[in-house]
């Protein structure tokens, strides 16, 4: 029905009597409460749309028409666009673009891409492309989908959705800057820092710290990876055997200060007293993500003291 076939046509495609098609019509308008045919080819067109009926026949301007997405659909292997929604329409510049080939309204645009995927068939997720359109001058950027729609004799058409990102990556492109400056910083500090994460695995070492414990990799921060280090206690030389239990208090929320140690430095090839001071790195909501570690070398007790 949604095709305009009458009863007999139906009848003969799919291999009933006209007569039980008849009663299968009869039985759909009873129990969907509609008037007629037409009704009910609409309802079946929504559900080749959206999958539902339950939607109201007045929102599929807004799925479509009216969606904040970017929506477009091309024909054919010259990729002509035969339908676009408002906000596609917003981005070309408010064209009229109805009818005319991608490469004509986007001399720019990701021709290459919509040809691979008339070709092969298979659809593809453009992450952050970038690229130019509305009154912007500066790149923007988009997650497209673009979608083969099929036809009698293989790929038909391209259905492209489109969500404007622009300010989320330039957002993480502040951020990759403002990262690099932290960095940049961190090395700066003449104490060695150490940054572990919720495991106790080291994910940044400064360069005072490099100096002091060498260049890594580094293990995850247990008793057994300590050992090369020779950790004692500073005041009794004896053998620091807390390593984890320290580590458990500051992943508990607790500060540490002023612990002081006695170590091996095998980048060096000799021993050092230093100072450890520890603070727990939060997450927005409070839990602790991980733990930042100050080793700092300081004037220490001779061996054997």
């Amino acid at each position: 029905m949604a095709e305009g076939l009458e009863n007999k046509e139906i009848a003969h495609r799919i291999g009933l009597s006209e007569q039980a098609v008849k009663e299968h019509v009869s039985a759909l308008l009873q129990r969907l409460a509609v008037r007629n045919r037409a009704s009910l080819a609409e309802i079946a067109t929504q559900l080749r749309i959206v999958g539902t009926m339950d939607l109201e026949p007045e929102w599929l301007e807004y799925v479509f028409q009216r969606s904040p997405v970017m929506k477009a659909i091309l024909r054919g292997p010259d990729h002509v666009f035969v339908a676009a929604n408002d906000a596609y329409r917003g981005v070309s510049g408010d064209r009229e673009i109805i009818g005319r080939p991608f490469r004509e309204v986007f001399p720019d645009g990701a021709l290459s891409v919509l040809d691979e995927v008339y070709a092969s068939g298979r659809p593809q997720v453009l992450h952050d492309f970038r690229g130019r359109w509305g009154a912007e001058a500066d790149n923007r950027y988009a997650e497209v989908s673009l979608q083969p729609l099929p036809g009698p004799q293989g790929v038909a058409g391209i259905s492209i959705l489109a969500v404007d990102v622009t300010d989320a990556v330039r957002a993480r492109e502040e951020l990759a800057k403002l990262a690099a400056e932290q960095l940049a910083m961190f090395d700066l500090v003449p104490s060695g820092v150490v940054v572990l994460d919720r495991s106790g695995a080291v994910v940044k070492v400064n360069r005072a710290a490099q100096a002091l414990l060498g260049s890594g990799p580094f293990a995850d921060v247990t008793a057994e990876s300590a050992q090369r280090y020779r950790v004692r206690d500073e005041a009794t030389g004896r053998e620091f055997r807390s390593i984890e239990d320290t580590l458990a208090r500051a992943f508990a929320g607790e500060t540490l200060r002023d612990l002081r140690l006695r170590i091996f430095l095998p980048a060096l090839g000799r021993d050092a007293s230093v100072r450890v001071d520890a603070e727990p790195l939060r997450a927005a909501d409070g839990s602790v993500r991980g733990v930042v570690a100050a080793v700092t070398e300081v004037a220490g007790r001779s061996e054997g003291v």
